[in-house]
């Protein structure tokens, strides 16, 4: 295999404080950049949880007799 070695002579695309602004947009909370919903897991297995109680059996089982 070959190896090679590129150089670039190019000044930096962006300035330090563009980069700052980058890495704060990245961290942040999705809800807080676009204002949009953001995933909560935890809720979508409380409405299943919901549902599967309202779906179940009303009734105690009936214990068999000999």
């Amino acid at each position: 295999m070959l190896a090679q070695t590129t150089r670039t002579t190019r000044a930096p695309l962006a300035t330090q404080a563009e980069i700052d602004a980058l890495g704060t947009l990245i961290t942040e909370d999705e809800a807080a950049v676009s204002d949009a919903p953001t995933y909560q897991p935890e809720a979508a297995g409380l409405l299943l949880l919901l549902g599967l109680i309202l779906l179940s059996p009303q009734k105690a089982p009936k214990e068999k007799t000999r």
